[in-house]
């Protein structure tokens, strides 16, 4: 510790309770924050992600006035697919693309007028949001019963120090 000072010896059970609060929480919040993004005729909206086989990518938009949106996806050194649609001022319209197998996807989705907002999903499966929180509390529990334990033995004495006053 800087200064010269002393720290104590960092326990199991803090360092577990630390680590799985953390992935608890963190995971929870990942997985629940789901922002739409502004979509708008001046720039595409892009991203990519690298998906397993069974995972999907559910692109829902709406746009404010009629117009044409277009949606490019494309996995990994293959044909683009490219889907144009007209869509009417207000309603709300959604594309699944499925994942045939393990590997990088990149989609971008464009609209000629107006403004609009565009949601991305990827949908991992079941497990893939379930183990990180999961996790996250089994190590919480286990930081717990630790504590319990080390509350339930018996203290050790503590040494008594004896000093001696110079005079």
């Amino acid at each position: 510790m800087g200064a010269g000072g002393d720290a104590p010896p960092l326990r199991l059970q803090d360092v577990l309770m630390l680590v799985g609060l953390s992935l608890f929480v963190g995971s929870i919040v990942m997985l629940a924050w789901d922002d739409p993004v502004p979509l708008n005729s001046e720039e595409a909206v892009t991203g990519q992600a690298t998906l397993g086989q069974g995972a999907s990518v559910d692109v829902e938009y709406s746009v404010d006035q009629t117009s044409i949106v277009t949606v490019r996806f494309q996995f990994e050194d293959q044909d683009e697919v490219l889907t144009t649609e007209a869509v009417a001022a207000g309603a709300t319209e959604t594309i699944r693309f499925d994942m045939p197998e393990r590997g990088a996807v990149s989609w971008s989705i464009s609209v000629s007028e107006g403004t609009g907002e565009v949601d991305v999903d990827l949908k991992r499966g079941a497990m893939a949001f379930v183990w990180p929180p999961l996790l996250g509390a089994l190590l919480v529990g286990y930081s717990v019963l630790l504590g319990r334990q080390n509350d339930d033995a018996p203290e050790a004495e503590a040494e008594s120090l004896d000093a001696e006053l110079l005079g």
